[in-house]
């Protein structure tokens, strides 16, 4: 059954887009090459590292309440249409994250900018 880790997957990239995000937000995570939104305005300095993540949490946030959404539609597509159709529920919620990211990218990277 596919079905569970792809919606272990969905809950998981929510918490770690959040948490990540939030860290950076708050000081926490440095500037580095491995996580946290990675621009070239973001990495311009520390300050602009700190504002990106800060203006860029209200977006990411989104990610978590639309795992819920996600999950519970997984779960009625599976009973109702079939495995199959859950996991395209889910990768779709996947792709919605993906969206979430960008955005949430594209307001830090404005956010940078400003400061840099």
């Amino acid at each position: 059954m596919a079905l569970i880790p792809l919606a272990l997957s969905v809950v998981l990239v929510a918490v770690m887009i959040v948490v990540v995000t939030r860290m950076a937000a708050e000081g926490r995570l440095v500037r580095n090459g491995s996580a946290g939104i990675r621009t070239r305005h973001t990495q311009a300095s520390d300050a602009a590292w700190v504002a990106g993540h800060a203006a860029a949490l209200p977006a990411v946030r989104r990610a978590v309440p639309l795992a819920v959404v996600t999950l519970v539609l997984m779960g009625a597509a599976y009973a109702t249409l079939g495995e199959g159709w859950g996991i395209g529920t889910g990768l779709l919620g996947l792709a919605a994250q993906t969206a979430v990211l960008l955005q949430g990218a594209a307001v830090a990277n404005r956010a940078a900018r400003s400061v840099a």
